[in-house]
């Protein structure tokens, strides 16, 4: 049996890590913590109308048009230097669409923010939905980048969003305006493709933020891409664990508590149980 281990809140109650997870006892959690760590994966955002990586339906099910020897090949930098081509094409499909809206899971993020109990929210997603959910930037590290601007491949000429919107909206690839002439740069999205190094600023944020962090919460990720999936290894044995997800994880991945099912219904639930009103993250 594991051991026992007491969590400061109003009630002085203790938690087993073995002890069935509920809202209630979660929500005990939320309550007490003071500097909560986030991770967030592609599970927060399918209910906006996003699709994640890998469940069936899911964006690398859709890739056989591309014939690619394997589905991360899409977004692995070799290739696109090589042939951008797919990558436009299929980004032609992501980025057209203008209706998404945050979800629930990124109001209660929000929300923990505006009560003060939000340490950093250390997001895998590039779809933008922390900036228009209000969360503040200072608050967010986008651990995979974003679609918000783009960098040539050679010369790095930077542009905004807008700047590229037109091709990824059209799936023709952006020739550098400054040096595709002479060194046919190409314009990429600053979003980090497999075989990119993620900007050294994670590891800065990342070491501060284990010496605060009393509460770690993983929403809607399978936490098999780096960086991220190294954070949970990193943690304090103190800090309590929790996952959040529509699967359960790989069992070499060890919580203490787990909620499973729709990321949006149990952010809501535990909302209920804690008396906190999600609209006020909107």
């Amino acid at each position: 049996m594991p051991p026992k281990r007491k969590f400061d809140d109003n009630n002085d109650s203790d938690l087993t890590a073995n002890e069935t997870t509920s809202h209630e006892n979660v929500g005990r959690l939320f309550a007490s913590a003071k500097n909560i760590m986030v991770i967030t994966g592609a599970g927060i955002s399918t209910n906006a109308g996003i699709p994640d990586f890998r469940s069936k339906g899911g964006i690398y099910s859709q890739l056989g048009e591309y014939n690619l020897d394997s589905p991360e090949d899409m977004f692995h930098i070799d290739t696109f230097k090589s042939n951008p081509k797919p990558f436009y094409s299929f980004a032609k499909s992501l980025v057209s669409k203008t209706t998404w809206t945050p979800t629930r899971c990124h109001k209660f993020i929000k929300l923990l923010e505006l009560k003060g109990k939000l340490l950093r929210n250390y997001t895998q997603n590039i779809d933008g939905l922390e900036k228009m959910s209000g969360i503040s930037s200072s608050k967010v590290f986008q651990c995979h980048g974003s679609f918000a601007s783009a960098s040539c491949t050679v010369c790095k000429f930077k542009t905004s969003f807008e700047g590229i919107r037109s091709n990824l909206e059209s799936g023709v690839v952006m020739t550098c305006p400054k040096c595709y002439e002479k060194k046919d740069g190409i314009m990429k999205p600053d979003i980090v493709f497999f075989g990119e190094n993620v900007a050294s600023k994670f590891d800065t944020l990342l070491l501060s933020d284990l010496k605060k962090v009393d509460f770690f919460v993983v929403i809607g990720s399978s936490l098999q891409i780096s960086p991220v999936a190294k954070i949970i290894q990193q943690l304090p044995l103190k800090v309590p664990k929790l996952l959040v997800n529509k699967e359960l994880l790989s069992p070499s991945i060890s919580f203490d508590y787990c909620l499973q099912g729709d990321c949006d219904d149990i952010v809501e639930s535990i909302c209920k149980y804690l008396d906190w009103d999600l609209r006020i993250g909107e």
